[in-house]
């Protein structure tokens, strides 16, 4: 079943779904987080058609979230690196992993934990901050318009 693409709506969300919002773009955004980064890699640990996941890394690629690049071993092998843009995603990817930790939870406790490298200590997540450095909730935010809003930005947030 093909999905419609969303790049014709001027939405940021809608844009981002569209380079990485199916399931196999995100858990191999994750596995790339724990540092994977052959294909070969990616296939076996999810278990994943090499069509499907050809088609996932290329297009992750096209949109500059990853980046090919020879293997340092072997030049005729290709590994794939997260770009600036990829990195940028962490939050995101940690705020999924936090939901499902909260609302799909392993009943034998917590599957991921994330510990700072430099301290072993454990780090809060993804959170909404004021400029003050406080955690906010949706509640507490206030969208407006920016200078590149649509008429469906304004009808979205009135």
């Amino acid at each position: 079943m093909s999905r419609t693409p969303l790049n014709h709506m001027d939405c940021s969300v809608a844009q981002t779904l569209d380079i990485v919002g199916e399931w196999w773009s995100l858990l191999i955004l994750r596995n790339a987080f724990h540092g994977m980064r052959t294909f070969d890699a990616f296939q076996k640990q999810l278990d994943i058609s090499s069509s499907v996941l050809s088609a996932r890394l290329k297009k992750l690629t096209e949109a500059g979230v990853l980046k090919k690049v020879p293997c340092r071993d072997d030049k005729r092998s290709f590994e794939y690196r997260l770009t600036d843009a990829g990195m940028d995603l962490y939050p995101v990817l940690i705020g999924l992993m936090q939901w499902g930790e909260k609302w799909r939870p392993n009943t034998i406790g917590q599957r991921i934990l994330l510990l700072e490298k430099a301290t072993g200590q454990p780090v809060h997540g993804a959170e909404v901050l004021s400029a003050d450095g406080r955690p906010l909730k949706a509640w507490e935010v206030q969208p407006v318009a920016g200078p590149g809003a649509d008429e469906h930005v304004h009808e979205l947030i009135g």
